[in-house]
C-alpha cells in the first residue's frame, strides 16, 4: 500500500516561540545536528549525515530585532556504499520572521548560493535535550520536505517513537513519510570530522 502524500504541517512553531526556544537562534549554533530521518527517500542510502551550524564571524553579537543575522552550515554525508560528500559551506540568514538556507553549488572556479530555501521550524529540543527532535519543513522544486535532526545520533528507538507520536498528534506529521539515515550504533562522535561540541 502506497504511503499517503507528504502534506504541510497542521501546526508549526511561531517565530516568537522559535526564537524563545532557541535563545534567538543561539541554541542552533555551535552545535552539530545529526540528521536521522527525512521525507526524501534518497536519505535511506546515507549512513552519515550531519550539519555543523555556527554564526558567521561578527554576527553573534548582533541584535536580531534590529538587523538580519548570518550564519553558516557545514554538511557532510557518507552513503552506505562509502561515497563521501563534503559540501561547500551553505550560508544561512535569520530575521525575526524567517530562517533561510542557501544551498551552495561548487562550480570549481567558484562557489555560488543563488537560491534561498525558506525553512519553517516545526519542533525544537528544549534546553539542548538529546532526546527531542528538531524538525524543519520546507518546500522546494514543488516538493514538501521535512528533516529530523537530533543532538545525539544514538537517540533511542523509544525516544524516536515518542517524538514521532507527538509530531503526528500535534503537527499532523506522519512517521510513514520518513526514511531513516542508516546510523551505525557504534558510530563514534567526531570520527568523520565533526567537532565534538554538543552540550552533554
Amino acid at each position: 500500500m502506497a504511503s499517503k502524500p507528504v502534506t504541510k504541517p497542521l501546526k508549526t512553531l511561531s517565530w516568537e516561540e522559535f526564537y524563545k526556544k532557541t535563545d534567538n537562534a543561539n541554541k542552533l549554533m555551535d552545535r552539530v545536528w545529526y540528521c536521522i530521518a527525512c521525507t526524501e527517500k534518497d536519505v535511506a542510502d546515507q549512513k552519515i549525515f550531519w550539519e555543523h551550524w555556527y554564526w558567521k564571524e561578527g554576527e553573534a553579537a548582533k541584535d536580531l530585532a534590529k538587523s538580519k543575522k548570518k550564519a553558516c552550515n557545514h554538511t557532510l554525508t557518507i552513503s552506505t556504499g562509502g561515497k563521501e560528500v563534503d559540501y561547500p559551506i551553505w550560508p544561512l540568514t535569520f530575521t525575526t520572521e524567517s530562517m533561510k538556507m542557501y544551498p551552495a553549488i561548487d562550480l570549481k572556479c567558484c562557489v555560488i548560493a543563488p537560491i534561498g530555501l525558506k525553512m519553517q521550524p516545526v519542533a525544537f529540543p528544549t534546553d539542548d535535550s538529546r532526546t527531542e527532535f528538531r524538525v524543519d519543513y520546507c518546500e522546494a522544486m514543488g516538493k514538501k520536505m521535512y528533516f529530523v535532526f537530533v543532538l545525539d545520533p544514538h537517540i533511542s528507538e523509544e525516544d524516536k517513537k515518542k517524538n514521532f507520536e507527538i509530531l503526528a498528534e500535534e503537527n499532523g506529521v506522519s512517521r510513514e513519510w520518513f526514511h531513516g539515515v542508516q546510523w551505525d550504533s557504534s558510530y563514534e562522535i567526531g570520527s568523520t570530522g565533526e567537532p565534538d561540541i554538543n552540550p552533554k
